[in-house]
């Protein structure tokens, strides 16, 4: 077999696990190799015997340049899967992406993912049975500890060969609507995700999924541990009886659509009752048997109830979060914390310190940095959400509301501004670094770091800890 090999294609995109890198682009490096027969193209001199790769340089940019992916793994399967669907002349392809830029602390040349796909096996699979599909999923269940089952369910359809999540919707609780008195209420979210499975596959594998949790399918209207549906999948429509798409009774099941539209209130449903989800949710029959129970579900914290429409819009708000570890490995930690705060319903991370060691002399030394989020939870919620997110990492990290704007509080398990912070360096040193204006409950934080009797205890670790020297 021939091959066409194109190699150093740069483009700027926004893929990354961190919050700032969905909104900051950086440069991704690809090479391709292309394997195909080139022996036409040899003798007629004829471009169109062979592969135009100018268009495949422009297919590659426009994959980079598109919507974001977590990972560059997905990011090489999406321009494999392009240029296959583009040029059917390819036998075989080989992707390399290179992320120069990735936000590795230690000094590093670079880092790169490679991945070959065949258009076409021994045992005749193709390569559009690799290719990416979108579908939406409903989650849901009435029996044991069910908020539990529905979390470990989303790990393990995350976990799924090839499958990606990339979305989870608030939990509602609903009313166990036509169903005999005394029924428990039911728990609902729903999932988007991206899966290399075909609509078949993945149903088989979320009823495996159900089935692992205690499911067991006899009456269709009967209590369960855990109902897995898929709701759409590409926008296509289908009477198939195993699997007819989009769902047949999700455009008047508000327990899917509320959950749907608040993920995603763009999101539209296919089929003889398409229509913008948010439509569909108001004519609803069900509509007031569903009510939010937790934005912050996933993390097994603070349930954010839904307000009655008396109350006023939430309110956005400024605030400041010290982060404070001994763990051995707290780059990683820290980068994980982070991303669990800006992925709460309601929070963005602003800004990020430096990163700051700390000398102990009666224990282990730490380390410590300060965040800036923008929040629309109230102060109370937001500690309950930072509390979880501690449990979540066994309380290897330290989480502390130090400042709020416009807020000050002196309750027992809410007080703004946390006063001890006034007297500690390892929260006043890398904020006053992130932000040289900073001031805490009047003061300027410049001048309570002078005064701060731990000071010559801080000393600066790195200051670009979240992206690397590269």
């Amino acid at each position: 077999m021939d091959t066409i090999t194109l190699t150093g294609v740069h483009a700027n995109g926004t893929h990354g696990v961190l919050a700032f890198e969905h909104e900051r682009p950086q440069t991704f490096v690809v090479d391709v190799t292309l394997h195909l027969d080139l022996a036409a193209a040899g003798q007629s001199d004829d471009l169109n015997d062979t592969i135009d790769y100018g268009r495949v340089a422009k297919d590659i940019a426009a994959v980079i340049e598109g919507p974001h992916v977590d990972l560059i793994e997905r990011l090489a399967q999406r321009i494999a899967d392009k240029i296959l669907a583009d040029a059917p002349a390819v036998a075989s392809i080989d992707v390399t992406v290179h992320k120069p830029h990735a936000p590795i602390v230690v000094a590093f040349a670079d880092v790169s993912v490679s991945i070959s796909r065949v258009r076409a096996t021994d045992n005749g699979r193709t390569a559009e049975e690799h290719a990416i599909h979108n579908a939406v999923v409903a989650l849901g269940g009435n029996v044991g500890e069910v908020e539990s089952t529905l979390r470990a369910a989303v790990r393990e359809i995350d976990a799924l060969l090839g499958t990606q999540v990339t979305g989870i919707s608030p939990l509602y609780r609903t009313a166990a609507w036509g169903m005999a008195d005394g029924t428990p209420d039911f728990l609902n979210a729903v999932v988007e995700l991206e899966t290399t499975m075909g609509s078949h596959e993945l149903l088989a594998a979320l009823q495996s999924i159900e089935a692992n949790h205690g499911r067991i399918r006899e009456n269709h209207w009967d209590s369960r541990p855990l109902d897995l549906d898929i709701i759409d999948f590409d926008g296509i429509t289908s009477a198939d009886p195993d699997l007819a798409l989009p769902h047949p009774r999700a455009w008047q099941r508000a327990f899917v659509l509320a959950p749907w539209a608040a993920l995603n209130p763009n999101a539209k449903l296919a089929g003889a009752h398409e229509g913008p989800v948010a439509d569909l949710l108001a004519a609803a029959p069900d509509r007031n048997a569903v009510q939010l129970e937790s934005e912050d579900w996933m993390l097994g914290g603070h349930a954010v109830k839904q307000k009655s429409a008396s109350e006023s819009a939430p309110v956005s708000r400024k605030a400041i979060i010290s982060l404070d570890s001994t763990s051995q490995d707290v780059e990683r930690l820290f980068r994980e914390t982070i991303v669990s705060i800006d992925s709460v319903p309601g929070n963005q991370v602003q800004g990020i310190s430096p990163l700051y060691h700390v000398s102990h002399f009666d224990g282990p030394d730490a380390m410590s940095a300060v965040i800036q989020i923008e929040t629309k939870l109230p102060p109370a919620d937001l500690i309950a959400v930072l509390g979880s997110i501690e449990s979540v990492h066994d309380l290897a990290v330290d989480l502390d509301l130090v400042d709020m704007e416009g807020v000050t509080s002196d309750e027992p398990n809410c007080s703004i501004p946390w006063p001890s912070a006034r007297n500690h360096a390892s929260v006043l040193a890398p904020w006053l670094d992130m932000d040289p204006n900073a001031s805490l409950g009047g003061d300027p934080v410049a001048f309570l770091l002078a005064m701060a009797p731990d000071a010559g205890q801080v000393g600066l670790l790195s200051d670009n800890w979240i992206l690397s020297n590269s």
